[in-house]
Formats: structure tokens, C-alpha cells, sequence
């Protein structure tokens, strides 16, 4: 008879230690996040949508600071997530939104007074900092783009979410409004618009654009690497196991591939599944779990068409 895993076993210590650097990665990533919100992008009006964006823009209409502006509106979000999509909704958005609302005020009151000494509402006009008051809000916008989407970056390879249009997104594909990519796509263009509206001047639009393309493209790059949508064949004696965990952990379908090994003339079961930027990592740390002597191919995909992807539609002859 098997013996049953002790409480506190081997096993049970390595996932207390995943855990535990999941959230300390989603700390530095948030922390990140904040360092270009702070540094580069309210300095300079620059909204890169989201509910950060909407934060840099009220704070310019009313003077609420950016931390508490985006805990006020990521609450509600949170318990409408919490009511639409259920308990695997989870803890890590409430950390990861809470967390990034706190850094945000953090750096700025705190820091900036400390090791600048200067008074921390100077720092919403750049040309309070010597450093910043002849950079160009183009540079600007690139480099809080960069910070914005490297955080992001590393908060989704902890499984972490910072709220906002995530949640949204989120509830989007659940009551199969939009697609994901749709209903980011959709949020972001109004808010940025929004930016221009309020601030008198399509520049900022512009600027904004520009901000969150840029983020956009780090969060591929720190997420999966380069390459967009992913294809994996998993070749395991726990495909099973495996399969089911992908289709109830991430929401994605698996497809079972009949085959035999060439050497050894043994019947194989191969898992082929078809996954976005936010869940590749999760696949191979769900492999990884099963079973280490696992064979697992990873290939760029540059066009998906069908369910949870690009809905297939009939092609137009080329001139």
C-alpha cells in the first residue's frame, strides 16, 4: 500500500517556497510598475489605460493620490470579479492591486521625500527634479511603458494580477461578451481618449498609445519570450492528469493525440494544446509537478482561429 504524504513533507516545503516566491515576485513586479508610473508617466500626464490611467487623470481634476484613486476603484471591481467569476478569482488580485496601490504612494511620499529631500507633491511636476525636467515626453512615455509592462510582466509569471481591466477582461470572456484581447483593447481606448479630453490636447492620446504598446510588448517578452500565442505537445504516462489540470486550472481545451514511440513500438498519448501569453508559464509548472521526465514541446504560433481565439470568418480573394 502507498504510504500517504506527511503534512509538512517534502512536497508541502516546495510548494510553500513556490508560494512564498510567487508573492515576493509580485511585490518586485508591482514595485516596478509603481517606479514607472511615479518616474515617468504621471509626471507627465501620460495615461497608459487601465485603472492607473483613469488614476493619473483624476488626480489632476480633484487631487486624490494615485495609490488611493486605484484602491477605491479597483474594490468594487474586485467583489463584482469575486460574484462573477467565483473563489478561483483568488487572493493574488487583492494582494496584487493593494500592493501596487500602496507602492505607488510608497515611493512617491516616502522615498522621494527621503532620499531627494524634497516635498513629495513636487513630484508631479517633473521640472521639480533636475534629472527629469528636459526629458522629452516621448522618452517618457517609452521608458514608463518599459517599467510598466516589465512589472505586469513579472506579476503574470506569479499568476498574479493587479486588478482593473484584467478583472474586467476577465468578465468579458466569462459571459462571452468579447474576447479577452477585445475587452483590454476596448477599456484601454476609452480611457487613453479620456486622458485627451480632460487635458485639452490629442498629444496625450497619442503619448498614451504609444505607453501602453510598449508595455504591451515588454509583457510578451518577460511572460513567454519572444513569440505570441504558444503551442505545446506534452508527451507523458500522466497525460491524463496533466490534461485535466489544464483544462480546469487554465480554462483551455487539450486535444489527445494517438501515437507510438519509434524505438520502443509503445501506444503514447500526446497532449496538444493551444495557450495565450498569461498561461504558458503555468503549463510548465503544472508539468513540471506531474512529471519531471515529461516531454514537452514549445512552438510560436502566428495566427489561432476558432474558440478563445481569432473567430474564424470566410477569407477575401486577393485581388
Amino acid at each position: 500500500m502507498k504510504k500517504a504524504s506527511r503534512p509538512g513533507g517534502p512536497a508541502s516545503s516546495a510548494i510553500v517556497r513556490r508560494v512564498v516566491w510567487e508573492y515576493i515576485l509580485i511585490t518586485i513586479g508591482v514595485a516596478i510598475m509603481s517606479l514607472g508610473m511615479v518616474w515617468f508617466l504621471d509626471p507627465y500626464r501620460i495615461s497608459a489605460g487601465g485603472v492607473s490611467g483613469i488614476a493619473i487623470v483624476l488626480r489632476r481634476l480633484i487631487g486624490i493620490p494615485l495609490g488611493i484613486t486605484m484602491l477605491i476603484l479597483n474594490v468594487p471591481l474586485f467583489f463584482i470579479g469575486i460574484k462573477a467569476l467565483g473563489r478561483r478569482f483568488g487572493i493574488r488580485t487583492f494582494y496584487g492591486f493593494s500592493m501596487f496601490s500602496v507602492m505607488v504612494d510608497l515611493i512617491e511620499r516616502v522615498l522621494y521625500g527621503m532620499v531627494l529631500n524634497r516635498p513629495s507633491y513636487l513630484l508631479s511636476d517633473p521640472s521639480s527634479v533636475d534629472v527629469l525636467k528636459d526629458l522629452d515626453p516621448l522618452l517618457a512615455s517609452i521608458f514608463g511603458g518599459l517599467l510598466l509592462g516589465l512589472g505586469l510582466g513579472l506579476v503574470f509569471r506569479a499568476q498574479g494580477s493587479t486588478g482593473g481591466s484584467d478583472i474586467i477582461a476577465q468578465i468579458a470572456v466569462r459571459y462571452r461578451i468579447s474576447t479577452a484581447g477585445q475587452a483590454f483593447m476596448a477599456f484601454d481606448f476609452v480611457v487613453i481618449c479620456s486622458s485627451a479630453l480632460f487635458f485639452g490636447n490629442v498629444s496625450y492620446a497619442l503619448i498614451g498609445f504609444l505607453a501602453l504598446f510598449v508595455s504591451s510588448k515588454t509583457v510578451d517578452v518577460v511572460v513567454e519570450g519572444i513569440g505570441n500565442t504558444k503551442g505545446l505537445y506534452i508527451v507523458s504516462d500522466r497525460w491524463k492528469v496533466i490534461s485535466d489540470r489544464i483544462m480546469k486550472e487554465i480554462d483551455r481545451g487539450a486535444t489527445i493525440l494517438h501515437g507510438q514511440g519509434a524505438y520502443t513500438g509503445k501506444d503514447k498519448e500526446v497532449i496538444f494544446c493551444v495557450v495565450t501569453r498569461r498561461n504558458i508559464y503555468r503549463v510548465r509548472q503544472i508539468v513540471a509537478e506531474e512529471d519531471q521526465r515529461a516531454f514537452m514541446v514549445i512552438s510560436d504560433l502566428h495566427e489561432v482561429y476558432g474558440m478563445g481565439f481569432k473567430p474564424q470568418k470566410e477569407e477575401e480573394t486577393p485581388l
